[in-house]
């Protein structure tokens, strides 16, 4: 799998860039470092900001330019155990990387991109606070996305809530099938032996739903992965009934059920992102009146403690 690490190298799959767009780039991605899987960006038609698959993984100069902070839901130190993040009283947030195959230039967590590169090992720590706290019965496995990690760490994260007799559910978020979608086969035969574990993923757009997305999709649900979508409502980029029906009913067409719509995340440098929710509010009411219950997600605003807002 080829991953480009700098912004210029992307013109070796779309062509030459906008000189202007270049540049400004450059300078974005010294602050929020830059990206991308070749496959990704081969889902590009059009190199430019206002393409729904370029502008999720290109760097704009908006991103230096929003107000905010980086960490807006306090989710640093929650628990006292690095990696472990708490909001909520029955589940457990394992923060068990910073890296990713593609950095979504939405991110809410996108101040990690700027630590060096960090895999959660605390195993001791992790299963203490289980332990301690028999409350927690759904364990989240999230990053960055844990699908980079080595198959060793990815199964040891298995591994530990499934011997805590009160962790009833483990799930993984993660946007592999979506960005890189080969990868999934390398995690196939650990998913099965703690079968089941479900998989948030992370389709925005119908033109993400590919032939190899739906492949990776089928197996993961063979080796035993119920398989959730959470999209974020992006202007620009799926901020239309019209894309978002489409989403939802191919989504369900591969066997992902639409679990979530999110509000953008009031992240530091995020704002050119933000879809108004009287705007928003229209679109999901629209959804609701017209798809399958079963095509229609949640909507959540995240508030200020990282608690959800259902509107």
């Amino acid at each position: 799998m080829l991953i480009y690490r700098k912004v210029s190298q992307i013109e070796s799959v779309l062509g030459e860039l906008d000189s202007s767009l270049l540049r400004e780039a450059e300078v974005v991605e010294k602050e929020y470092p830059f990206r991308c899987t070749e496959y990704y960006a081969n889902l590009v038609m059009q190199p430019s900001l206002k393409d729904p698959v370029f502008s999720q993984f290109f760097p704009a100069i908006e991103e230096l330019e929003g107000s905010g902070g980086e960490d807006p839901f306090g989710e640093e130190n929650s628990t006292g155990v690095d990696g472990l993040v708490r909001r909520y009283t029955d589940r457990l947030l394992v923060i068990s990387t910073n890296l990713c195959f593609v950095h979504c230039r939405f991110c809410m967590r996108k101040r990690n991109w700027k630590k060096s590169p960090f895999v959660f090992v605390n195993s001791a720590g992790f299963y203490q606070y289980l332990v301690e706290h028999p409350e927690i019965e759904d364990v989240i496995i999230s990053g960055g996305d844990p699908f980079t990690l080595p198959n060793d760490v990815f199964e040891e994260l298995l591994r530990i809530p499934k011997k805590v007799s009160s962790v009833k559910i483990i799930r993984i978020g993660t946007r592999a099938p979506v960005v890189a979608p080969e990868v999934v086969y390398e995690k196939l035969d650990i998913l099965e032996r703690y079968s089941p574990v479900w998989i948030n993923t992370h389709f925005n757009h119908p033109r993400e739903i590919t032939p190899d997305a739906a492949k990776a999709v089928k197996a993961l649900i063979k080796a035993g992965c119920p398989i959730n979508n959470q999209s974020v409502l992006l202007k620009g980029v799926n901020d239309t009934f019209e894309v978002l029906a489409r989403l939802f009913k191919g989504l369900l067409s591969i066997g992902v059920r639409p679990y979530y719509l999110f509000s953008c995340d009031p992240v530091k440098g995020t704002e050119h992102f933000f879809v108004p929710l009287e705007k928003a509010l229209r679109i999901v009411t629209r959804l609701r009146e017209e798809l399958s219950g079963m095509a229609v997600p949640h909507f959540a605003v995240d508030g200020k403690n990282g608690k959800k807002i259902l509107p």
